[in-house]
């Protein structure tokens, strides 16, 4: 049977991967607005249109004009950072904060993606694969971390449980 540092370094790995894989569809995004240049997408051009929206740059608030993609490809590449840091933790303290941190980035990432995704289909009226991959990138990776939260607390309540039957 696996250790629990195993199982917990596996997780810790297909979170990293899954960063990663953001990281490069975030990256293609920002790299093609920033060029000027098409992303390959389906024959009726929704990647283009999407590009082309209102919706596709945001004013921070002394940064005006910047590209969703660029918040993306530096969301994900955080939460690749935040993974390896957790590949590198020593104290079950510290790793606790850096899952706290890499679900609430997840959680905002995930449920901004899905607005995102609403904007395209209701008002933009355009289909954008790149953007849509992006979306279940991030949802994989919420989802992700919320089953390894659930199974650590249900695996302690039954450490709990036994203590308190032959405490």
């Amino acid at each position: 049977m696996p250790s629990a540092a195993s199982i917990r370094q596996t997780w810790v790995v297909i979170e990293a991967a899954l960063s990663f894989a953001g990281a490069g569809i975030a990256g293609t995004l920002w790299w093609a607005d920033r060029t000027h240049q098409d992303v390959p997408c389906s024959a009726n051009g929704g990647c283009e249109i999407v590009a082309a929206s209102a919706w596709s740059h945001v004013d921070l608030i002394v940064f005006h004009h910047v590209p969703v993609a660029l918040l993306g490809l530096l969301g994900y590449l955080a939460l690749l950072t935040l993974a390896m840091l957790r590949l590198g933790s020593e104290s079950d303290e510290g790793d606790r904060r850096l899952h706290r941190l890499i679900w609430l980035l997840a959680a905002g990432g995930a449920a901004y993606s899905w607005y995102l995704q609403w904007i395209a289909h209701a008002k933009i009226g355009a289909f954008c694969i790149w953007c849509r991959s992006s979306a279940f990138v991030m949802t994989a990776l919420f989802l992700i971390t919320t089953w390894e939260w659930w199974t650590a607390r249900r695996k302690t309540q039954k450490i709990q449980r036994r203590l308190e039957r032959h405490g």
